[in-house]
């Protein structure tokens, strides 16, 4: 190679990334990244005190933004994910590429001493309530039903065992939320781009819950209102894994807001008036919110109909889930463990429910460190 050959080549480089340099000055901050649904780090604010302090508060922020901040960024999971496709590898950023274009997270199941513990409060809570009756559901995810979805030696361990294990140890009335979904494995129950579970899969669950509790099940035919109201969901499944080309799924519901019903939800800790849909999210990147308005401590549900009262202790998968059981209850409230510390006794004894359901998915289930609040 010529002098003047190598000459270029080192031109060439130096304006490579002297531009990326530039382009990375010039650029405007983001604060939100829409592909990956999350807040990204802004310029950290500088002080000397931060610099030198002993967790390198100023350092780790500042690593956060230049990576954040970098200009394509999205561009650039994008590309890596497609190289690892490409490479014969069929997993990016812990999100598999499955068949059908279905991103999957395989499942790492706890210790069993984990799991012991989490059901020593289930059963606190059964105790604590002798006349109340506890129902208990785990939800499995697509990484159990659509397993045959994985690529080969995807590590994946069994939720289906550990189902049966919490279960062999619960004293509440357990749900087979699996042996119902599982009859349904070849149809749309889950999102392909999320975790979460489809309405439709949500609607298999709430038979599972009927024959549980004892209630009439709603032939699926019956839901006259059904109907898609997106057709453009990205999840966060997919907001992690760079496979950005892969097709959006859609949304249903299956029942419409009734008249009568009234919901009262505190978001931050005061009453506002709640929605069984706000659709004001299908504008947005997180259109799974649309179902109860997304994540919040408490609604406290009116249903209008006669009935008994329920209370369900629950993660989100419980958003979609709770159309359902509006013909059957009177009332429903709908508390989420991670931002409620009082008593769990005192609360159920203070509004007097009939029934409590405590619906988690396995994965939630597994690494919640609220659980223990059950038991207070």
């Amino acid at each position: 190679m010529t002098k003047k050959a190598m000459l270029a080549e080192v031109l060439i480089f130096l304006v490579f990334i002297g531009g990326f340099f530039l382009a990375n000055l010039i650029a405007p901050d983001r604060t939100f990244s829409e592909q990956e649904n999350r807040t990204l780090q802004t310029l950290p604010e500088f002080t000397w005190e931060r610099l030198f302090s002993r967790d390198k508060e100023f350092t780790t922020e500042f690593e956060d933004y230049t990576s954040d901040q970098f200009i394509f960024r999205d561009e650039w999971i994008t590309l890596k994910a497609a190289a690892e496709l490409s490479l014969g590898k069929m997993e990016n950023n812990g999100v598999s590429y499955g068949r059908e274009q279905t991103l999957i997270e395989g499942f790492d199941a706890p210790s069993r001493e984990s799991m012991a513990a989490n059901m020593s409060y289930v059963n606190a809570l059964v105790s604590n309530n002798p006349d109340v009756n506890v129902f208990f559901a785990l939800i499995p995810g697509k990484s159990e039903i659509w397993s045959d979805r994985l690529p080969e030696l995807t590590p994946n361990d069994s939720e289906a065992e550990l189902i049966e294990y919490c279960y062999g140890l619960s004293d509440a009335v357990n749900v087979d939320m699996l042996g119902a979904l599982r009859e349904h494995a070849d149809e749309y129950i889950y999102y392909r781009t999320d975790h979460h579970w489809t309405s439709l899969g949500a609607y298999y669950g709430y038979a599972a819950l009927c024959e549980a509790m004892d209630l009439e099940v709603p032939a699926l035919e019956s839901y006259s209102d059904r109907r898609t109201v997106s057709d453009s969901f990205y999840g966060t499944t997919w907001s992690s894994s760079g496979f950005a080309w892969v097709e959006p799924d859609s949304i249903e519901i299956f029942v419409n807001e009734p008249e009568g019903l009234q919901i009262t939800s505190y978001p931050q800790g005061s009453p506002v008036e709640g929605r069984l849909y706000d659709e004001s999210y299908l504008d947005v990147k997180d259109k799974y919110s649309m179902f109860m308005g997304g994540v919040c401590p408490l609604h406290q549900i009116t249903t209008g109909n006669d009935g008994p009262s329920l209370l369900i202790i629950r993660d989100s998968y419980t958003d979609c889930l709770i159309p359902f059981l509006l013909e059957d209850y009177s009332e429903i409230h709908v508390l989420d463990l991670r931002y409620y510390r009082a008593s769990l006794t005192d609360y159920i004894s203070e509004n007097n429910f009939d029934d409590v359901l405590v619906c988690y998915s396995m994965a939630n289930f597994s690494t919640d460190t609220n659980i223990f609040l059950l038991g207070r």
